[in-house]
This record gives C-alpha cells, sequence and structure tokens, in this order.
C-alpha cells in the first residue's frame, strides 16, 4: 500500500505544473522589425515619429493630426520590453514607443496581400496622402 502523504504530495505537483504549463506567456516580443533602415511593423506597416512630440513617451499627435497618421497600437497582450514601452494617449488608448518617440502608421496606407486592384489603388492614395500631410513626421529609425 502507498503511503497517502506521497499520493498527495504527488496530486499537488502534477497540479502545479499543470497550472504553470498553462499559465500564458508575458514575454517581450518587439512590434518592429528593421526594414531598409526603418522600422516597419510586425503587420507590415512603414512606422513613422512625430516631431512636434516634444516630451518622451508622451503623444502630441491628437485631433486633426490622427486623420492621416494613426498610434501604433499594442495588442492585448504585448508586453514592453528593451527600448520598446506602452504609453497611454490622452483619450485613455496606447501606443507603442521607442526610445521614447511615439510610433505612429500612416492610416490605410497598407492593402492586405491579396487584395483587389481597387483596394491596391486606396492604399496607395492614403501613402500619398501620408506623403503631403508628413511635414511633422519623419520615418522611425533603429
Amino acid at each position: 500500500m502507498k503511503h497517502p502523504l506521497s499520493l498527495v504530495v504527488a496530486s499537488l505537483s502534477l497540479a502545479l505544473l499543470s497550472a504553470c504549463s498553462s499559465a500564458p506567456s508575458s514575454s517581450f516580443v518587439a512590434p518592429t522589425v528593421v526594414k531598409d533602415g526603418a522600422l516597419v511593423s510586425t503587420g507590415g506597416e512603414v512606422l513613422y515619429t512625430y516631431k512636434k512630440d516634444a516630451n518622451a513617451d508622451k503623444s502630441a499627435c491628437v485631433r486633426d493630426c490622427l486623420k492621416v497618421f494613426g498610434p501604433l497600437y499594442p495588442g492585448p497582450d504585448d508586453v514592453a520590453g528593451g527600448d520598446y514601452k506602452i504609453i497611454e494617449r490622452e483619450d485613455g488608448s496606447t501606443q507603442w514607443s521607442y526610445k521614447g518617440k511615439p510610433l505612429y502608421v500612416c492610416t490605410g496606407a497598407k492593402a492586405p496581400a491579396g487584395a483587389p486592384a481597387s483596394m491596391v489603388k486606396m492604399a496607395d492614395k492614403a501613402a500619398e496622402n501620408c506623403k503631403k500631410a508628413g511635414a511633422d513626421f519623419e520615418l522611425a529609425k533603429p
């Protein structure tokens, strides 16, 4: 006959191991990659910084500014790390920053892979609008 205490210890150990293995991972994964000397989101969007963001980790791009350039939003499970922070915006939403500079995307400038020609044309037009409106924006550099 097995000792009852050893069965209890074995059961508790198994339960603890099971709980640990099913816990969600909270390890840092950078939200960007470097492509042609610029930061690009993991979704393939070219990233920008705003010249008027004078205070570290604080976005000054609000209201009209957001019509063309939008924040690079973190996902619900994203975790900050290294030079990347998740900052809170004026409206309470969150945004990625890199080395103290909030990161932005050109709104609507990326058509999904395999998109119809009309959608690609709209994305190209959005990218052109960003170039015209982007005097206060510059490519985010590593």
